[in-house]
């Protein structure tokens, strides 16, 4: 963290946003890797071909969170960095990086759990949540920018 504080200034301050981003960045990871093992194990993929979409099945709601993740992750990151480099307040970066974290995780134990309905239910809602947060995110990188 030094180093890093050296080159750029006030970054410890955005200390739990990173940490946040680094997690998330590892749970995807460990995704790629669950959502194969899981599917190849169970018998329910053959290698190279498209694992056919049942909700009934855990391996297809792990590959779905995966899939969701892989799309979510990118501006998740990006607008917590410009945030970062912006000067927004680290107080609501790090707030906001958070519960986009938590959101993430409970997207992922709702899902993986099959708690509630395919759509409109819990997933649904702490997916919400998320993107919630990664849009007021968006919002004060934008603001600060702008600034």
């Amino acid at each position: 963290m030094e180093a890093l504080n050296e080159f750029w200034p006030g970054l410890a301050d955005y200390r739990p946003a990173l940490l946040a981003l680094a997690i998330l960045c590892l749970a995807v990871l460990a995704q790629s890797f669950l959502a194969g093992v899981l599917a190849l194990a169970k018998g329910e993929e053959v290698p190279g071909m498209p694992l056919k979409g049942d909700h009934a099945k855990q391996s297809f709601r792990i590959l779905r969170t995966y899939a969701n993740s892989v799309e979510n992750l990118p501006a998740f990151a990006t607008v917590v960095l410009l945030a970062a480099f912006a000067g927004a307040s680290a107080m609501l970066v790090n707030w906001l990086a958070a519960l986009h974290l938590a959101a993430r995780l409970a997207y992922w134990g709702v899902y993986y759990g099959g708690i509630g309905r395919p759509s409109g239910g819990p997933r649904t809602v702490v997916y919400v949540i998320g993107l919630l947060a990664n849009v007021v995110l968006a919002a004060a990188a934008i603001l600060a920018l702008a600034g």
